[in-house]
């Protein structure tokens, strides 16, 4: 059976020959190079892992505490209740609320900020986006004297249960210039303050929305920006968030060309365009590892090439061709890289598995809190199992392992067979 088996692949036989180590600084090097391949292609698939994953969570957050679509207008949308009649009769539609949002001068504590405050409708809101269920402190009360704010803001205006907020909208300042006329002036306003009282704390777990916006009732808002029976807004839970630019071409196509249609991939583009960007840069700098492998194996063989020039000798003079010479060290270095793929992919998988545990081990070790929770917003590190990508780094780090050895097969293939002879 080796007799055959070293008839049918004499190249492979003898690259896996060169390959037993021989206790000399060659195998050791070999060694080295095969870690550098497993390093590769592990670190690089446990980084597009995490990567996606942590892709992944952050869209689950968005479709969770976001709308899906949201229907606007260059001016505040008349006649909202005719709308979400219209609306509500598309069949991918699950929920429609309307809303009222801009920002707005907060003065609490002696200090200015600029959140947003979001006018909510309780009977329709809760069906389209969830927050009652993120408050963590207080209660879901929002109303004509009460907010309830994001609990960074919150943290940042030194603001607890009962701490009174002073409003001013921008329609009020408007107000407050007056409008002019021909050939008469209209007396100035002077604005006040409303006071509101904050009656309850939530945390979605994504800062800007933590960090910016104040929740009243719709008619209070309406009020504060003067759009009685008018909204600027009106936000729709889909059945499927990934058909939401489908579905918000026919509503377009349905409410006229007065209206805007906002997908929730339009409101975070910038952020999902900068994950996905960051996602690349790394895969792309994490490459080099694996060409780094990549040119440690192109070294290696070279040693090889010199080290058994005798023997590449004695196989030019039995007859060898250059083709069949160039093959032998060609397979050596496929073996050193389906070996280091493998290998990489099972260290990955294990590294995922165990992605907490070792978050939490390099943590204690450091002193370091390597994720905190306050800033990421998650109980543990994402990650996405996504066989295209373990099956990609693999063939990668292959293929780098194959190119590295053409050089070496060639110098091998091309040298004089009595010079090799000649070398003890």
């Amino acid at each position: 059976m080796h007799v055959k088996w070293m008839r049918q692949w004499p190249e492979l036989f003898l690259a896996l020959k060169f390959l037993r180590p021989r206790r000399s600084f060659v195998s050791i090097i070999t060694i080295l190079s095969w870690l550098g391949v497993v390093a590769g292609v592990l670190v690089l698939i446990v980084v597009q892992s995490v990567m996606r994953g942590f892709e992944d969570e952050l869209t689950r957050k968005v479709i969770g505490f976001q709308s899906h679509l949201t229907v606007a207008g260059n001016v505040p949308l008349r006649d909202p209740v005719a709308l979400l009649e219209q609306i509500r009769q598309e069949p991918e539609v699950e929920g429609a609320t309307p809303s009222v949002l801009g920002p707005v001068l907060a003065e609490t504590h002696s200090r200015i900020s600029t959140p947003r405050i979001k006018g909510w409708d309780a009977e329709s809101a809760p069906a389209v986006i969830p927050l009652p269920e993120c408050v963590v402190e207080g209660t879901w009360s929002p109303g004509p004297d009460t907010l309830v704010v994001g609990s960074e803001w919150a943290k940042a205006n030194r603001v607890e249960l009962g701490t009174e907020v002073n409003l001013l909208a921008p329609q009020q300042f408007k107000e407050m210039l007056g409008a002019k006329t021909p050939g008469a002036a209209l007396p100035k306003k002077i604005p006040l303050p409303r006071t509101f009282r904050v009656a309850g704390i939530f945390t979605t777990g994504m800062f800007d929305y933590d960090s910016e916006y104040l929740i009243t009732d719709l008619f209070t808002a309406q009020e504060l920006y003067a759009v009685p029976g008018s909204v600027h807004g009106i936000a729709i839970k889909l059945k499927d968030p990934d058909r939401a630019s489908e579905v918000a071409e026919k509503l377009k196509a349905k409410l006229g060309p007065d209206v805007r249609m906002l997908t929730w991939m339009d409101h975070n583009q910038r952020l999902f365009a900068a994950v996905a960007v960051e996602r690349r840069v790394m895969s792309f700098l994490l490459f080099f590892v694996m060409v780094v492998a990549a040119l440690g194996l192109s070294g290696t063989l070279i040693t090889v090439t010199v080290q058994r020039s005798k023997a590449i000798g004695t196989l030019a003079a039995l007859g060898a061709t250059p083709l069949q010479i160039a093959t032998v060290f060609t397979m050596y270095g496929v073996v050193v890289g389906v070996l280091g793929s493998v290998a990489g992919v099972v260290g990955a998988w294990v590294v995922l598995a165990n992605r907490n545990a070792l978050s939490h081990f390099i943590g204690k070790v450091t002193g370091q809190d390597l994720f905190p929770a306050e800033i990421y917003h998650f109980a543990s590190l994402p990650a996405r199992y996504d066989g295209t990508v373990f099956l990609g780094v693999a063939l990668a780090g292959l293929l780098l392992s194959v190119l590295a050895a053409l050089v070496p097969a060639w110098v091998a293939s091309h040298a004089e067979p009595s010079a090799n002879l000649r070398r003890s």
